[in-house]
């Protein structure tokens, strides 16, 4: 069946102009889209399996690219030349004819006619002589276009049959205020729900006959819409990913459930202690601003759970000045021909320039008694500067250094294990379940530190050691310089033949500096660090006092101040 045919119709008992008023364009503005009206599709983060690239819609996550290219910003810039898409008028039918074919009522039923292919050796192809195209060698420039609504698109077509898309906000928790705290959850909730122009219903069935993977993730400074499709379906996904930011209806029997799986989702995060300890890092490092806010729901902030909460700021965030759409292997003008179609008809309200306040680094003490067998000691500096700094580099090197990992370790070489958590730490002390050193990073502002999974008897002793590692971050050796120059750059290149990883790799870097920087960039950024280097960043973050998290048995965890004075007594700090 045609797509043309699938979407003539709104949903039943509904006018076109009354779903014009309760969707969230009427605020935004004109929903009067003929493309997005019978071509939008969308996919549920529901229906996507768990094993997918994307996590499923309801399951909060918050991704770090510590190992991707994205974590290593050298230095600012030029931003890349955008090529202007201007918007055109287009005859709908002719359009409707581009797009591709799919049986969307198709119903499986038993194979009578055997297999096909039995018989064939595993050395000859399947494909039908037409079949077989000509090898083109895989391209890694990025391309960049903006329409003229502001709207930047990056793509990169490495010919593989698989395509990654994602549509990047610049929005997330960072943004919220005491009027709104936990919308960008809610909308985390409500991606791929109902649209303008397609049930909830239709959405998940559309997603199953198309073999797509879609989901949505929130972070604290990104809100990200992204699938995995067949390259030839990419004219179907661009208006389902965009749908979710332009024709929203937020029903109201569609906000009832995605509030209980609020609720389910906060209860599912108290079972997983390395998301709760790092949610603890972050609302203590921070403490009552920007970078501290929550990232999930919680109790208090339900009462904020309506349509109006939300569109008001969608409208304050969601402009297209403030997104960023990349596609991984897809025609670069193709993609800006489907994305421009998909914008033509809207017109937004002019956007209000929003203030960002800078993050306001504490510090700070925070312990939660759990049921937990063991102690998660987690102890962290500020980084200043943060993505944009000019001290990234140095502090992925230094991450490398230090390591870690956990007490029981399988597969080969690789891993980390002459780092010096695994070598001082993990070797030598048989209480230490697990020991790492994590480098989150944020526009302006980051943290750096270690985090230890212990018997709680062994707490003091936890302390004492985590105190001497900090004390001796200063210092490193060659040897230890040139193997962690050298892992780093193994795990971007590693990282970057991943197209999932690629695409999220473009769009933060595009939504943080509005610039991309290549692998070699960054390779050559690594190759520059030094000893001296190395020694200056770690005494810019001592700088600050510390942030001190304990989750599970703290009975027996030293104090805030013990804390400090074992770190001042390993030369960390005053």
């Amino acid at each position: 069946m045609n797509a043309s045919l699938l979407f003539r119709r709104t949903a039943p008992g509904i006018s076109t102009a009354s779903l014009r008023r309760r969707c969230l364009s009427t605020a935004l503005g004109d929903t009067r889209n003929p493309l997005t009206a019978r071509v939008c599709t969308a996919a549920s983060g529901v229906s996507a399996p768990s094993s997918g690239v994307r996590a499923p819609a309801f399951q909060r996550t918050e991704k770090t690219f510590l190992s991707s290219a994205a974590a290593l910003q050298p230095k600012a810039g030029p931003a890349p030349e955008y090529r202007r898409v201007p918007f055109v008028k287009e005859d709908m039918e002719k359009v409707m004819e581009e797009v591709p074919e799919f049986k969307y009522y198709y119903v499986g039923k038993e194979n009578t006619n055997g297999n096909i292919y039995e018989g064939i050796p595993l050395d000859k192809s399947i494909l039908e002589p037409s079949e077989i195209r000509d090898y083109v060698p895989p391209n890694s420039n990025i391309q960049y276009s903006k329409l003229d609504n502001g709207l930047r698109i990056a793509s990169m077509d490495r010919g593989g049959l698989t395509a990654s898309l994602g549509l990047f906000v610049h929005a997330g928790s960072r943004f919220e205020d005491v009027t709104n705290f936990g919308v960008t959850h809610m909308i985390q909730n409500l991606a791929f729900a109902s649209t303008a122009h397609l049930s909830h219903l239709r959405t998940v069935k559309t997603i199953e006959v198309l073999g797509a993977n879609a989901g949505c993730v929130v972070g604290r400074e990104h809100v990200v819409y992204s699938a995995e499709c067949l390259r030839s379906h990419m004219p179907l996904l661009v208006p389902m990913l965009t749908g979710n930011v332009l024709f929203p209806r937020f029903l109201p029997w569609e906000l009832k459930s995605c509030k209980d799986k609020l609720i389910m989702a906060r209860k599912r995060l108290e079972h997983m202690p390395d998301q709760m300890v790092s949610e603890l890092l972050h609302t203590t490092a921070w403490h009552n601003n920007t970078l501290g806010n929550k990232l999930h729901c919680t109790e208090r902030s339900l009462g904020y759970y309506n349509p109006d909460v939300i569109r008001h700021y969608m409208l304050q965030h969601f402009s297209p000045e403030n997104m960023v759409f990349v596609g991984v292997n897809v025609n670069h003008d193709e993609l800006c021909t489907w994305l421009m179609r998909a914008f033509v008809d809207y017109n937004a309200i002019p956007p209000t320039k929003r203030t960002v306040a800078p993050p306001v680094y504490t510090g700070g003490d925070v312990r939660l008694e759990t049921p937990s067998p063991h102690a998660h000691i987690a102890v962290a500096f500020e980084t200043p500067g943060g993505w944009n700094g000019g001290d990234l580099v140095a502090y992925s090197v230094l991450q490398t250094i230090i390591g870690g990992g956990g007490a029981f370790s399988t597969g080969g070489p690789g891993k980390g294990m002459y780092t010096r958590l695994y070598l001082n730490v993990l070797n030598q002390n048989e209480w230490v379940e697990s020991a790492m050193a994590f480098n989150t990073q944020y526009t302006d502002s980051g943290i750096f530190g270690l985090y230890m999974l212990v018997d709680p008897t062994k707490s003091a002793n936890a302390v004492k050691v985590m105190a001497e590692q900090f004390g001796k971050m200063g210092s490193v050796t060659k040897e230890e310089l040139h193997r962690a120059k050298n892992s780093l750059k193994s795990s971007i290149f590693m990282n970057l033949e991943c197209r999932g990883i690629v695409m999220e790799d473009v769009g933060r870097q595009l939504l943080m500096s509005n610039r991309v920087i290549s692998p070699q960039e960054f390779c050559a950024a690594i190759d520059a660090v030094g000893e001296a280097d190395i020694k200056r960043v770690v005494d810019a973050m001592y700088k600050k006092p510390p942030t001190v998290v304990v989750y599970g048995d703290v009975s027996t965890v030293p104090h805030y101040e013990e804390v400090r004075a074992a770190l001042r007594a390993a030369g960390v700090g005053k």
